[in-house]
C-alpha cells in the first residue's frame, strides 16, 4: 500500500474541525479520491452512522460503568477480528493515572482495565460489500474507511456519552497508528485529531 495516497491530513483535520460527522465523512471520501481516482469512493456511505453512534454510546458507557478513575480512553481498532459481522472491530482501554492535560498517547500503551469489545456495524458492511477484488485497493479503503469512519463515530459515542470526569481519548489501529480524538478538562472539550505530539 502506498502510504502517500492516505489523505492523513484531510482526515484528522475533518474529526477535528467539522461539527457533522457525516458531512466530514463526505469529505473524507473526497479527499481520497483525489489522492486516488481510481478506486470507487462513492460506495461508501454514511447510512448506518447515526445507528453507529448510538450504539458505541451505549457500548462506552457500559465499559466505563462505575469506574471513578477514567482519565485515559484507549479506542483500537482490529480488522481482523469482524467475523462475519458476530466479532468485533475496536477495544477499549481505560487508563486512570494519566494527565489529560498532556498532549500524549504514551499512556494508551499502559491501561489498568480493559472492557468488551465492539463491532462498529457501519465497518464491516463497508467491507462485507466491499466491489473491489485488487488488495492494493481494498487495503488503503480500508485504511482510510476505517480510521476516518470510526474516528467520527467514537468522537461522538464520546461526546454523547457525558463522562463526568476530566479525560483524554485517543484512537487508531491497536498495532499501529495512534492518534489523539480529544479531552475534557472541566466543561471544555478540545478535539485534537490534527494536533502533532
Amino acid at each position: 500500500m502506498d502510504f502517500e495516497l492516505i489523505p492523513f491530513e484531510d482526515i484528522r483535520n475533518e474529526i477535528t474541525l467539522q461539527a457533522s460527522p457525516e458531512l466530514a465523512f463526505k469529505n473524507i471520501l473526497q479527499a481520497a479520491k483525489r489522492n486516488y481516482p481510481a478506486l470507487d469512493w462513492e460506495q461508501f456511505s454514511v447510512k448506518y452512522m447515526d445507528a453507529d453512534i448510538s450504539a458505541a454510546t451505549r457500548w462506552i458507557k457500559k465499559a466505563l460503568g462505575r469506574l471513578r478513575d477514567v482519565k485515559g480512553i484507549y479506542l483500537g481498532l482490529d480488522t481482523l477480528n469482524m467475523e462475519d459481522g458476530k466479532g468485533s472491530n475496536v477495544e477499549i482501554g481505560i487508563n486512570a493515572n494519566c494527565d489529560p492535560t498532556e498532549i500524549s498517547v504514551d499512556w494508551a500503551f499502559d491501561c489498568d482495565t480493559y472492557g468488551d469489545r465492539h463491532l462498529i456495524k457501519g465497518l464491516y458492511s463497508f467491507f462485507a460489500n466491499f466491489a473491489e477484488p485488487d488488495d492494493q485497493n481494498k487495503d488503503l479503503a480500508e485504511y482510510v474507511i476505517f480510521l476516518g469512519y470510526s474516528g467520527l463515530v467514537l468522537r461522538e459515542a464520546l461526546l454523547k456519552a457525558n463522562i463526568e470526569s476530566d479525560f483524554i481519548s485517543c484512537w487508531g489501529f491497536h498495532d499501529g497508528d495512534l492518534l489523539l480524538l480529544m479531552n475534557k478538562i472541566g466543561q471544555k472539550i478540545t478535539f485534537l485529531a490534527n494536533k502533532e505530539f
